[in-house]
């Protein structure tokens, strides 16, 4: 490599095969976490890469009380939300209390719903409810996984060669090289 000055002259760490993996079924231990790829095996093939550093929708991974918990709620399972953002689709599950005023002891989220930001308020909806006393908390997203579309195809890739190009998926929706190695 050796052609920046912040970059060694060859690969030193985390040598390891890379099994590419579909769009739709990443995780967080899938990441080649910013590495370079060997391509053993083409004819020239195609390479489905997701580049470093690319992220995904924001998800919301918590959620702070605003009001208590607000009152009269039920334990109760996939509940839907309203938001003073532009986000959709979360909902969550809680538990209440057994007293008077049954305010929301513990909240669960099932579905993240897409579209929300930091400082977006929500409000739990329970049917029946009435809009006594919602509980309102306010939203903590953070960057998600990336998707299929932010994947970058390249064709033609040399045999043999070390990919100028660094990566943290190799994608198996389009890759047709084989006998991928990473490293750093």
């Amino acid at each position: 490599m050796g052609q920046y000055a912040n970059q060694p002259d060859f690969i030193t760490n985390d040598i390891q095969a890379v099994t590419p993996v579909l769009a739709a079924n990443l995780t967080a231990a899938d990441s080649l976490n910013g590495s370079v790829l060997y391509a053993g095996t083409s004819a020239p093939g195609v390479l489905q890469v997701i580049p470093a550093g690319a992220v995904g929708p924001f998800i919301v991974n918590g959620l702070n009380a605003l009001n208590n918990g607000g009152t009269q709620y039920t334990d109760n399972n996939n509940l839907s939300t309203t938001t003073t953002g532009n986000g959709t689709g979360l909902t969550v599950s809680i538990t209440a209390s057994d007293e008077a005023i049954q305010n929301i002891l513990t909240i669960t989220i099932n579905n993240a719903g897409t579209g929300y930001e930091n400082g977006d308020f929500i409000e739990v909806v329970e049917s029946g409810q009435g809009g006594v006393g919602q509980a309102r908390y306010s939203v903590q997203v953070s960057a998600g996984l990336p998707t299929a579309a932010q994947a970058v195809e390249f064709k033609n890739v040399p045999q043999g060669e070390w990919f100028p190009v660094v990566v943290d998926y190799v994608l198996s929706d389009a890759t047709t090289v084989s006998d991928i190695v990473a490293g750093k």
